[in-house]
């Protein structure tokens, strides 16, 4: 993934104008891809240390495995963008992919 900072704040602005409540804790979900889930198990190994949690590891159609972590946080905009940056190189540590990012409500 190839973060890019104005889409990021775009993104934000956009969160904060229909009452997301930016500045609370909301659901962080990251999505990291392999051919290998014993990878993606590794990068695992790894964010745990740090309170993330499995939403979900599995095989899709393209016989890929997709891990999909969680945290529940307040993220600011340039702490997302470092975060995303840091998550790539995570991934190539582990001959994974990261994919990028979703948020949703805490609850």
């Amino acid at each position: 993934m190839n973060p890019d900072l104005n889409s990021i704040n775009n993104v934000f602005a956009k969160m904060d104008s229909n009452d997301w409540g930016i500045s609370g804790d909301l659901k962080w979900g990251f999505f990291f891809f392999s051919s290998e889930k014993g990878y993606l198990d590794q990068i695992f190994l790894e964010l745990k240390e740090h309170s993330y949690v499995v939403e979900n590891i599995y095989q899709n159609e393209n016989h890929e495995w997709i891990l999909q972590v969680s945290k529940i946080e307040v993220l600011e905009h340039e702490k997302l963008y470092r975060r995303c940056l840091a998550f790539n190189q995570l991934a190539e540590t582990y001959n994974a992919y990261f994919d990028g990012w979703d948020v949703g409500n805490s609850v």
